[in-house]
This record gives C-alpha cells, structure tokens and sequence, in this order.
C-alpha cells in the first residue's frame, strides 16, 4: 500500500470532504437528502436491500435519538419503509 489517499467522486461531488466534524457531516448529508427528495425517482436499491439498509438505519437511530446522524438515519428508515409500504 502507497499510503496515498484516492479522492471519494462520490463524497467530492456532494460536498462530504470539507465538513470537520460529525455536526457538519449531518447538515452535509441532509443537504444531500434534500437535494436528493427533488431529483426525479429512479429505483437504485432492490427491495430486500432497501429493507435491509433500513434496518440498518432504524438500529443506528436508536443507539441515540438525539443525536443529528441518528435523527437523520432514522427519517432515512422512515422514507424507505415508506417506500416500501411497510
């Protein structure tokens, strides 16, 4: 291994790389969120993923619901089951 960093497209493109704390990456992954609640629907996810992903997402909210991550991990497991009818 190098020790060289390879640049995240994907963080880069959403603006992840600038934030210096947990308080900043949750605002940066809600602007995210909301960015992403305008853009046109396309399934990216099969359903069993999308259950599991919010599975996921509902146990991290619950380690601490007041927390920001964890308040956004759980509206992100709300809009999945939503999505999922469940």
């Amino acid at each position: 291994m190098s020790g060289e960093v390879k640049p995240d497209p994907i963080g880069d493109r959403y603006g992840l790389l600038r934030v210096r704390d947990l308080s900043e990456y949750a605002e940066a992954l809600t602007r995210v969120v909301e960015q992403g609640r305008r853009e046109r629907w396309v399934a990216m996810l099969s359903e069993a993923e999308a259950y599991a992903a919010a599975e996921l997402l509902g146990q991290f909210a619950q380690l601490d619901p007041p927390g920001e991550l964890n308040q956004l991990a759980a509206s992100l497991a709300s809009r999945l089951y939503s999505r999922l009818g469940a």
